[in-house]
C-alpha cells in the first residue's frame, strides 16, 4: 500500500520574503529571506529515497562530504515549494528543494532535495 511506503516523517518550513524599503521614490524590493523557527507544516508522512548512482563524495575542509540526489515523495496536496527547508524527523538532517515539486496524477508529490549543509558548502 501507499501508506506504507511512506515510512518516514518530515517537517517544512516556507521560504519567507522579507521587503527592503530603498526609499527615494523607489518602490520597496522583496527578496529572499530567512526560515521560521517553527515549521509551517510537521510530522508530513513522506519517504526519502537515494539514488545509488548519484552518490558521491567530494572534499571539502574540514571533512569530505557526501552528495547526492535525493528523491522525496510527499502524499498529494501537500505544500512544499521550491526552496523550502525540509528536516528528518529521524536523523534532524536538513534538506534543501532544489527542484519543482511535481504532481504524480495527483496520486503524490515528487520533488528532488539536497543536504542543506552541501549547498551551503557550494557557495
Amino acid at each position: 500500500m501507499w501508506e506504507d511506503f511512506l515510512n518516514h516523517k518530515c517537517d517544512i518550513y516556507h521560504l519567507q520574503t522579507e521587503t527592503d524599503e530603498v526609499g527615494y521614490g523607489i518602490k520597496p524590493v522583496e527578496r529572499a529571506g530567512s526560515y521560521p523557527e517553527e515549521a509551517d507544516i510537521t510530522d508530513v508522512a513522506c519517504h526519502f529515497g537515494v539514488k545509488s548512482e548519484s552518490v558521491a563524495i567530494t572534499q571539502h575542509d574540514p571533512y569530505p562530504v557526501l552528495t547526492g540526489q535525493i528523491k522525496l515523495a510527499l502524499p498529494a496536496g501537500t505544500d512544499i515549494r521550491i526552496n523550502d527547508k525540509v528536516v528528518s524527523k529521524e536523523s534532524g538532517i536538513a534538506y534543501l528543494v532544489k527542484d519543482v515539486p511535481r504532481d504524480i496524477h495527483g496520486h503524490h508529490i515528487s520533488v528532488l532535495i539536497s543536504r542543506a549543509d552541501e549547498v551551503e558548502n557550494a557557495i
